[in-house]
């Protein structure tokens, strides 16, 4: 016993010194924490709200809104060129006369973007027959302005893992947000709550930056910088907007096709189900990008990093998509609190699936970027957003609904496994090696489906009972995983830097 207590005081402290210190792995397992905190406050906030207005609100509210969002997101993408990636990218990223060019670059671009937006909004509104949807799209428009003229220093912070900061600008806008969202849904009852909380918070975000990282612009831009601006943005230039579309594309046609409530419930649908896709792209995300840019001259190095990364994605991943899958109906009435959003549990269950498959290639895509390629990676966001939109109508018209939900996780794992293939162009990826590192997430995802599959049988027919008793599997399957690694350091499947952390993986 005295032993075994030793051990897991030695592997407690090795622990808090891979925290300490300022290396690259150092930096990054602080980054990783730091964004975990923030970021899980954040998101309990958001749902929070969420399962507030979803009791205030009815479905079809929740459907204008996710409408018009998703048409603000893609006029706001069709001139996005990675500003911010550029920033982190770059390696004289933090240069005052760097982001001096990248805050006229954005700002002009945003306040064009606006302009032509709101000219645009009458025809949008009469292609949807929704004339209602002509202020919703204005209003929601000012979101562009804000984002586009937000402190170029908050990029910074990022690139230079300072992530406190970021942490406050996100959870301070977010909080703030949500207090004005959720006072407006009492007293109006309708989708304005959700347009105004949208864009206070954004302008709050904005108010925020300058705050916390001052910014000044000036009037002289160095050429220098501007050159290697466009060169970047030639590369990255329709990526955005292209993946936009592939994403947003089932909107798009649901709009166009299904009534405002079904539009909610599928939308909220979605929601639930890339909850933890949306999680990954908060915490490790901006750890990624920074990690995989200071280590692109080492190509083997960060294949190394990929692989592992990509076994730990998959550890955490596939056994919660197995879970979501078998307990979407409860997960739905227990978020949510409206008996009809139950109507749309398979959508979910099919949805939830895609959790893997984008965190996957989130990881791959990110490797691009980092390496200053992001051309590179747009093959793959074209067939995507071919494949989806040679498939959703006739899905949508056919199978309504699910039909979305399909095409949706069909135009999600074709291309990841295009990205794995065509992945070794960058690093030396053999696609053998990078399969198997899903054997272990594969394994642990048995525990979770058994104890469900175990209570079905059993006649058991209880949401409650279900949820918790699946929930209770899948925390033991990662807490067993996980202190395996942690406190005895026998899992012979990983390698060292995986026993670590994420962000040891990073720094390898």
């Amino acid at each position: 016993m005295l032993s075994i207590n030793c051990y897991m005081i030695n592997a407690i402290s090795a622990k808090i010194k891979l925290i300490q210190g300022n290396s690259l792995k150092a930096r990054s397992a602080r980054g990783v924490m730091t964004l975990g905190i923030g970021t899980g406050v954040e998101r309990v906030l958001r749902l929070a709200r969420m399962m507030i207005l979803t009791r205030l609100l009815l479905p079809g509210q929740f459907g204008l809104m996710v409408l018009t969002l998703t048409l603000v997101n893609v006029f706001e993408a069709c001139t996005e060129v990675g500003v911010k990636q550029s920033i982190i990218q770059n390696k004289r990223g933090a240069d005052p006369d760097y982001l001096n060019a990248t805050w006229w670059f954005q700002s002009i671009r945003a306040v064009g973007l606006f302009a032509v937006a709101i000219l645009a909004a009458p025809s949008v509104s009469s292609f949807y027959d929704k004339p209602h949807l002509l202020r919703l799209f204005q209003v929601s428009c000012l979101a562009i302005i804000f984002r586009g003229i937000i402190s170029p220093r908050a990029h910074v912070l990022q690139k230079e893992y300072k992530f406190g900061r970021s942490v406050l600008l996100i959870q301070g806008s977010a909080l703030l947000g949500t207090v004005v969202t959720i006072c407006i849904a009492l007293y109006t009852k309708n989708v304005w709550a959700l347009v105004v909380g949208y864009v206070s918070e954004q302008g709050i975000l904005c108010l925020l930056s300058y705050i916390l990282v001052p910014f000044v612009p000036k009037f002289h831009i160095n050429r220098e910088c501007m050159r290697e601006l466009i060169a970047f943005a030639r590369n990255m230039f329709g990526l955005p907007i292209l993946t936009l579309i592939g994403l947003g594309a089932p909107v798009f046609v649901l709009g166009k096709v299904v009534s405002e409530e079904k539009l909610g419930l599928y939308s909220l649908a979605a929601q639930l189900a890339t909850l933890p896709t949306s999680l990954f792209g908060k915490i490790i995300s901006p750890v990624l990008l920074p990690g995989f840019a200071q280590k692109q001259d080492d190509r083997n190095a960060l294949c190394r990093i990929v692989l592992q990364i990509s076994r730990l994605i998959a550890v955490a991943t596939i056994p919660l998509v197995t879970f979501m899958v078998a307990c979407a109906s409860g997960l739905l009435l227990l978020m949510w609190g409206r008996p009809e959003y139950v109507n749309v549990t398979i959508p979910c269950a099919v949805l939830s699936s895609i959790i893997f498959a984008r965190t996957e290639a989130a990881i791959l895509s990110t490797t691009y970027i980092a390496v200053g390629q992001p051309q590179l990676h747009r093959r793959f966001v074209i067939f995507r957003m071919v494949l989806v939109l040679a498939f959703i109508y006739p899905a949508v018209i056919h199978l309504k609904l699910l039909g979305a939900a399909i095409v949706v996780v069909i135009g999600s794992y074709i291309p990841l496994l295009m990205q794995i293939f065509w992945c070794k162009r960058v690093i030396p990826l053999k696609f053998e090696q990078y399969i198997r590192c899903y054997i272990p997430g594969l394994l642990l995802a048995f525990p979770p489906i058994i104890v469900i599959r175990l209570l079905f049988l059993f006649g058991v027919d209880s949401l409650i009972i279900i949820l918790t008793a699946g929930a209770a599997a899948l925390f033991l399957t990662y807490a067993v995983y996980f202190g395996n690694i942690l406190f005895l350091g026998n899992n012979r499947n990983l390698p060292v830097n995986d026993k670590a952390s994420v962000t040891a993986s990073i720094a390898e």
